[in-house]
């Protein structure tokens, strides 16, 4: 996995290969999903953002996040795997300052006290991603600006986002990309 572009364009992240509970998102796939949110209508600026990246895996998202301008990154996984690979990626880079590393299931987080500009999910494809969301609402981590990224299958998307409004779906292969807001 490379840094499309940036100040780390380019730059390569650690190998996951032998991490079998990876599913990175493919290059394709983020750089359509940053060319979405550079140029889409969402009402959302990059730069100096302050991101959550919910299962994060291996931190793809948000290397490319801080890479394109963001100003932290918050990454939350339940596996300590994905992780360490996550601080390490983050020592590669030299941004450990910017970065908060939580190991935590995504469904049952504790209340937040943070404010996040884009809130990036993206759970394994057999684990629903709806009661995740009923969490992010209860704990308090989706406010009227945040914009809300999940990454899911291309067919299993839900017919309702609870009390989100579903602002645009965008399918590439097997992926879509569902923006949401409150």
């Amino acid at each position: 996995m490379r840094i499309i572009t940036g100040k780390f364009r380019g730059r390569n992240l650690l190998k996951s290969d032998h991490l079998k509970s990876l599913r990175p998102t493919t290059d394709k796939n983020r750089e359509a999903l940053f060319n979405i949110l550079s140029f889409g209508r969402f009402d959302f600026k990059l730069i100096d953002s302050k991101i959550l990246d919910l299962c994060c895996g291996s931190g793809a998202i948000g290397f490319e996040a801080l890479s394109r301008g963001a100003k932290s990154i918050t990454f939350i996984d339940n596996n300590r795997e994905h992780l360490e690979l996550v601080k390490k990626n983050s020592e590669l880079l030299k941004v450990e300052n910017d970065c908060e590393v939580i190991c935590a299931d995504a469904r049952n987080l504790l209340e937040n006290k943070k404010e996040f500009d884009l809130i990036f999910l993206d759970p394994p494809y057999s684990e629903e991603s709806l009661p995740i969301i009923k969490n992010l609402l209860e704990k308090n981590f989706i406010h009227e600006k945040t914009l809300l990224v999940v990454e899911m299958k291309s067919g299993k998307e839900p017919e309702s986002f609870l009390p989100l409004t579903l602002l645009e779906n965008r399918k590439y292969g097997s992926t879509s990309f569902i923006f949401l807001r409150k």
